[in-house]
């Protein structure tokens, strides 16, 4: 079972690469809440990578080229190469637990996403990617525990009760579902993109107008966000006429 990428993103291999570097964001719903908060910690993530020793930036640059070329397999040497010569630093296992989740390799994955947790329990992002390899990997209920592991540590971060809304619409419980959408939209940062899920969700419960005042508000949050227009327009005009 896989999550869809209309509820959550799953994935932040293309938006937040171990090099730092600032990258085009691939996913098309992404509305611009979770690109700044992806554009923050790829900043973070830079500053860190420069407290590297010497030895490791250049290997990480060697990392930047293969990723470049779209060569996953040498990012993947490289990078565990890295590990082993600064086997204490998180973000290495964390982007290699990335790799590994591309690869479908969960239970390695999970494991390194744990290392780095080890390391930097305070980085809400390695939450994110460990719940991300364990709800690819059918383990919808164990991701659900990370992700309230990140709701405690990060009580007021929307985007973390956004993945705890989608995994609880994987487990078909819909009243849970709904509160963790309610506990998004009263978090931080304002999000389209939530609202706009919620919107999504209300639909598959045929609850049209909800539905239709979500997609509204998305919109006077991020008047040019494409995904609530878009769900907008597919609403019959009756049904919308009454909102």
């Amino acid at each position: 079972m896989k999550i869809g990428k209309k509820y959550i993103l799953l994935f932040f291999f293309l938006a937040i690469q171990l090099h730092g570097q600032e990258k085009k964001y691939a996913v098309s719903d992404l509305d611009n809440a979770y690109l700044q908060e992806m554009k923050a910690e790829n900043a973070e993530l830079s500053a860190r990578i420069k407290t590297f020793p010497q030895e490791i930036q250049d290997i990480n640059k060697k990392v930047s080229q293969a990723i470049r070329e779209n060569n996953a397999s040498k990012a993947l040497e490289l990078a565990v190469e890295m590990d082993k010569k600064y086997p204490k630093n998180a973000d290495i296992k964390n982007f290699i637990g990335k790799l590994k989740t591309k690869e479908a390799k969960y239970d390695e994955a999970v494991l390194l996403f744990d290392e780095a947790l080890a390391i930097n329990p305070g980085n809400k992002w390695f939450y994110i990617n460990k719940a991300t390899a364990l709800a690819e990997n059918n383990k919808i209920e164990e991701a659900l525990k990370t992700i309230e592991k990140l709701n405690s540590a990060y009580p007021n971060w929307s985007i973390g009760y956004n993945f705890k809304a989608s995994l609880f619409r994987e487990l078909n419980q819909q009243n849970e579902a709904l509160k963790a959408y309610e506990q998004a939209l009263n978090a931080a940062p304002p999000s389209a993109q939530i609202l706009t899920n919620r919107g999504d969700f209300y639909l598959e419960l045929s609850r049209e107008e909800q539905a239709i005042a979500d997609y509204k508000k998305a919109l006077e949050i991020q008047p040019d966000y494409a995904r609530a227009k878009e769900k907008l327009k597919s609403i019959p005009k009756t049904v919308s006429d009454k909102k």
